[in-house]
């Protein structure tokens, strides 16, 4: 590393040692080796350039989050500065990939050209797109990932649509109200501040995307400024059995895969093992309970006719029998047309059920 990275990295301590020379790379190469970035390296006749944009983040990232990291780096309105120093490019990663909850809401709320106020409502509108340039950035990472992981799912014809990435914003953001089916026009400080401390998905899409655009997972001795891809985390699992199955529909989408893995249990989110498909096994009820019964937690996603794609997870291994099985870990889900989880009412245990030959099904089914 040159002098002046070292420089630099000696002024901010919120930085890790490793964090310090990718970092100050990174800012090296945008701040062309001062101590300043300038907001002309990036912005050409008002809006950020995407040429410039691609030298600096690289091309992976979604234009509107380079406008809201313009809008944290530099400021908006009459607070806007020419000019960041190290110190502000620093918060920025460090904020996103583990800052505390308000922390966090400063980022938001700067990034989206608002003053951190407990007052200050955000336009749910605005919220909204903000998650999606993030699902969106993060989607951009995955498809250009050389991992074996990523590219066993998108050789099989699992794409990143900008429609279901869209979707995958959108769920990230309609839990910030609570109701996650009723219109949001404001989210108040003290909902933001609820829904950065629950929502998972946001948090780990969010430091993953900037540990990208940081170049934290560059290889040693490699200074160019683009990061090179991460190792895929468990936001996508393994795929396990799908080499062997050369015709199998992805009627599903990455976004898809991402949402729901995050949903089920840790334990599980690290591979997905191919069990059945009506498309390759046939439509028979027997080879479906052959191919499912003892094999551990199951997801079950369906496509109908109109497009609409649903399903449930069962935690329980699938056994034939005249009694209901599974746990409150059970829950159902949506895909398409929106990403949505319905967990257990925990009313009963009526959860899980598979049998066959009966002339009567158990209370609570229906046929």
């Amino acid at each position: 590393m040159g002098n002046t990275s070292k420089k630099l990295a000696a002024k901010c301590t919120l930085l890790t040692k490793d964090e310090q020379k990718y970092v100050a790379a990174t800012f090296r190469a945008a701040s062309k080796n001062s101590e300043r970035i300038r907001e002309d390296d990036l912005i050409v006749s008002g809006k950020v350039d995407a040429v410039l944009l691609e030298k600096f983040w690289g091309p992976q990232i979604d234009p509107r989050l380079a406008q809201y990291l313009s809008n944290f780096l530099f400021g908006s309105g009459q607070q806007k500065s020419p000019t960041v120093e190290f110190n502000r490019f620093a918060e920025l990663y460090v904020y996103n990939v583990r800052g505390t909850v308000d922390e966090r809401m400063m980022v938001t709320y700067n990034s989206l050209g608002k003053d951190y106020n407990e007052t200050v409502e955000l336009p749910y509108q605005l919220l909204k797109e903000y998650c999606e340039s993030i699902a969106s950035t993060y989607i951009k990472i995955l498809k250009s990932s050389s991992s074996k992981r990523a590219r066993t799912w998108i050789e099989k014809g699992f794409k990143g649509r900008a429609s279901h990435v869209q979707a995958l914003g959108e769920a990230v953001a309609a839990t910030v109200g609570g109701d996650l089916d009723s219109p949001h026009h404001h989210c108040t400080a003290e909902q933001l501040s609820k829904w950065l401390q629950t929502n998972t998905l946001l948090k780990q899409l969010a430091e993953l995307v900037f540990l990208n655009l940081y170049g934290i997972n560059k290889k040693a001795g490699d200074e160019s400024p683009t990061p090179v891809p991460a190792a895929m985390p468990s936001l996508l699992p393994l795929p396990d059995g799908l080499d062997a199955m050369p015709d199998y529909p992805a009627f599903i989408d990455l976004s898809h895969i991402v949402w729901l893995n995050s949903h089920i249990p840790q334990k599980h989110q690290h591979k997905w093992r191919f069990l059945f498909s009506s498309h390759i096994h046939g439509e028979s009820f027997s080879t479906m309970a052959g191919r499912i019964q003892d094999q551990g937690a199951s997801i079950l996603i369906i496509e109908d006719n109109s497009g609409y794609i649903f399903g449930g997870y069962a935690p329980v291994p699938w056994s034939l029998g005249p009694n209901f099985i599974g746990n409150e870990d059970s829950f159902l889900f949506t895909l398409a047309p929106k990403m949505r989880m319905y967990p257990a009412t925990t009313y009963n245990n009526h959860y899980q059920y598979m049998n066959h030959h009966t002339k009567t099904l158990p209370n609570g089914l229906v046929r």
